[in-house]
This record gives structure tokens, C-alpha cells and sequence, in this order.
């Protein structure tokens, strides 16, 4: 059975390096003793990860292992990725996902594929009995995000979610700091406007030499190569795959995840989420207005890229990138001291390290699966609202939107065979 309880911060930042003194709460944790379960390592025993997915976040993150974990593995379909990421190494390597979760050296992987690989991916590697860090978003629709929590839970996987935030002192005290009401009554939150993806018209262009693009396409409906779906980390908001709905939530879902993470975590609704979703416009770009318990409005509007800032009758509270500043100033007395250089070059391997910390002693993690489930499924509600263009109810327990059927409809999408979740898990 799953169970719930906490870790104190000076026990997270002494794994880390670190001291600090207010309580941390980590609401899903995975049981199991110091030593992992059969087939995975434990304490006394140097960590395999596996890659895949050789992008630009995946050869980010490959630089972030500690001295105790070895990379054993990389797989991308793009062959020239491999050969490069593997060139004077001792790696295995593939092109399919399969035969590396098949290799018996591989305790945990790294996923930073495209969105839409996401789901089968990580459930994939739940049943082959690895541990997963998976980027952010965490899904491509909040019924993909739903089974890998509940193939997570089924097969005791230590399971990461990429928003970093999660993991900085900084960041953490200030979100702490609100969910204890210390801010007193919240007035309104702020998160950055980030863009919604569209359809995509582009046309066909030749395939390139070692690209699989079938296997990239995957899950999705079948469509001819273009450069500029393909190559996403490059182009960002107007195109690239992340700009586009049959892989990617947009720039709201990635992006957006940040500072929506940072939001769930300040309302403390790591296990639940808004009651309204509305758009102030048109367009894939209009305003959005959300309604949380308690009457909490979240605006989406002017606030930095990738954080929140939280506006309450003592004060505001802006955390961005991993640093929090205060208004008035004195609200932060006692706060660990901002970081700037730790984002994002040296935060993540904070974030990376504590989830291989989690692989040994089977509990601790700062962006579980449900954690991370929340946040994207809060951004894919904006989505479907900009989408369809009305306001839409949200039921966080069910996971549906009362009397609504077309936005309900859209809480999930057909793969393309042979490709599909596995079912019962």
C-alpha cells in the first residue's frame, strides 16, 4: 500500500549538502526498505540509468548524474544522436525504447522525449520494473497523466517529474511559506501567459539520414517529416513540435508547468486543483482566470517565465527560476539565501540527485508522479478552455468537467495501432 508522510528539510538538505530547519512535506512517497526491490539497486550499488530520448533537455540532464549512478544506456531514433552522445563511452545504445528497458543493467530512466511519448514511455519502464525521472510536462492529456500515477503506484516506482523548483531552497521555503498562511489571505496569484498549441499545416520535406520517423511520430496520427516539427528545443513558440497539438501541450504545458507547479504547491494542492477554468478572450493566447478552493483567483497575465507570484494582505511573494524575493523584504528574514547560478545549469542536478537518492531509500521524493500529474492536468485545463472557448468546471477528484461532454472528450486521445495504454494497471 502507498502511504503518506514527511521528511524534514534538514534531512532532505543533508542528503543534498545542505542544512536548513522548516519542515518539508512530501505527500507521496513509495514504501521499501534502505535496500531496492529485486532487480533494482540498492544501497551498497552504483545506480544504471538509461536515456532516452538525446535531445536538447535529454544531453542537459545527461551531464547531471552524482559519482554513484552510471549511465549504462542512451536510445533516441535519431541515430546520429546516439552516435554522438555515445562516441567514446562505453553505452549500449538503441533506436527503440523496448530493447533498452529490456537490458537487466538499467535500474532507472530519464525520459525527455516529445510529450507525446511521455505516457508509454514511463508506464513502459514502471513494468519493466525501473525507476523513472521523467521531464516536465509530465503528460500529453490528463488521462495519460492519470494511468502513469496509477502504473507508478501498482509497481512501487520511484518516480520524478522534472520541475526543478521542487528541489531549491529558496523556492521551497517561500512556497512553504504561503501554504502555511503566513502570507495571510491569499488575494490573487500570477502566473505567466503562455502560449497554447495548434494545429498543424505545415507540409512534407525529405526525411533525414538515421532519423526513425515513424518511431518519432509514434503514438500520433501519421504525417510527413517537417524541420520545423522536428526540431522543437529550437524552435520553441512558433514551431517545432512543442508548438503543435498532436505533440505537445505548447508552451503552456512546458513553460507553464514551472510556474503552475509552484502555484499547486504555495495553495497545497498537490493532490488536487482548480474548480473553474475560464478565458478572458479569444485566441490561443487570451487571458485565463482560474478559480481554486477558499476563492483563490490565479490570473494568468504578467508574471516572470516559469514562476508565480503570490499576492496576500501581508505581502507578495515572487518565485521564479529558483529565487524568491519578498515585499516588504522583511518576509524573508530567516529564508536560505538565493542562488541565482543554481538555475538552471546547476539546479537540476540537485533535483536529479535527490530522485537517485530516492532510488535507494524508496522514499523522499520532492515531484512525485501525482505531484506532477497535477500540474500538468492544471495546464491542460487551460488548453481545452482556449480550445472551446468557455468557461468549464472542474471536478479534481473525479478528474472531469461537470456537464460538459465535448471538454470531456478531450481529457484523453486515440493512439495510433499499435500503440496504446495498457489496461488494468
Amino acid at each position: 500500500m502507498d502511504r503518506s508522510c514527511r521528511t524534514s528539510r534538514r534531512r532532505f538538505f543533508r542528503l543534498m549538502g545542505k542544512a536548513a530547519s522548516a519542515a518539508l512535506a512530501v505527500p507521496y512517497l513509495v514504501p521499501g526498505g534502505v535496500l531496492a526491490r529485486s532487480g533494482s539497486a540498492g544501497a551498497n550499488d552504483r545506480i544504471g540509468v538509461g536515456y532516452i530520448g538525446l535531445g536538447a533537455r535529454g544531453n542537459h540532464i545527461l551531464h547531471h548524474l552524482p559519482d554513484d549512478a552510471q549511465i549504462v544506456a542512451v536510445c533516441d531514433v535519431d541515430a546520429r544522436r546516439v552516435a554522438r552522445v555515445a562516441e567514446g563511452h562505453d553505452y549500449a545504445t538503441y533506436g527503440d525504447y523496448r530493447e533498452l528497458l529490456d537490458n537487466q543493467d538499467v535500474d532507472a530512466v530519464v525520459i525527455t522525449t516529445p510529450d507525446h511519448w511521455h505516457a508509454l514511455q514511463a508506464i513502459h519502464a514502471c513494468q519493466a520494473g525501473k525507476d523513472v525521472f521523467c521531464d516536465k510536462p509530465l503528460s500529453l492529456t490528463v488521462r495519460e497523466g492519470r494511468a502513469m500515477v496509477d502504473a507508478a503506484r501498482r509497481y512501487n516506482t520511484i518516480f520524478q517529474v522534472g520541475p526543478q523548483q521542487r528541489s531549491i531552497p529558496a523556492a521551497i521555503r517561500a512556497c512553504e511559506f504561503v501554504r502555511a498562511g503566513r502570507l495571510g489571505k491569499l488575494r490573487e496569484v500570477h502566473v505567466t501567459n503562455n502560449r497554447t498549441p495548434r494545429d498543424c499545416d505545415l507540409g512534407a520535406e525529405p526525411v533525414p539520414e538515421g532519423l526513425d520517423w515513424p518511431t518519432w511520430l509514434g503514438p500520433s496520427a501519421e504525417r510527413p517529416f517537417h524541420s520545423k516539427i522536428y526540431n522543437g528545443s529550437r524552435m520553441r513558440d512558433s514551431f517545432g513540435w512543442m508548438a503543435f497539438k498532436p505533440w505537445s501541450g505548447g508552451m503552456l504545458t512546458s513553460w507553464g508547468a514551472h510556474g503552475m507547479d509552484l502555484v499547486q504547491y504555495g495553495l497545497g494542492m498537490d493532490a488536487g486543483g482548480p474548480r473553474e477554468v475560464k478565458p478572458l478572450g479569444e485566441g490561443l493566447t487570451c487571458p485565463l482566470e482560474y478559480l481554486y478552493p477558499d476563492g483563490v483567483v490565479l490570473k494568468f497575465d504578467d508574471a516572470p517565465q516559469g514562476g508565480a507570484i503570490f499576492v496576500g494582505e501581508e505581502g507578495t511573494i515572487t518565485v521564479a527560476c529558483g529565487v524568491a524575493t519578498y515585499d516588504p523584504p522583511e518576509l524573508g528574514n530567516g529564508a536560505p539565501p538565493n542562488e541565482p547560478a543554481l538555475f538552471p545549469g546547476a539546479t537540476a542536478p540537485i533535483h536529479t540527485r535527490q530522485w537517485l537518492q530516492c532510488v535507494r531509500t524508496r522514499h523522499g521524493l520532492t515531484c512525485d508522479v501525482e505531484v506532477g500529474h497535477r500540474a500538468a492536468t492544471a495546464c491542460h485545463l487551460g488548453n481545452i478552455a482556449r480550445w472551446l472557448g468557455r468557461p468549464l468546471r472542474w471536478d479534481p477528484v473525479e478528474e472531469t468537467f461537470l456537464g460538459d461532454d465535448e471538454a470531456n472528450a478531450m481529457l484523453s486521445r486515440g493512439m495510433r495501432a499499435p500503440w496504446e495504454l495498457p489496461e488494468n494497471l
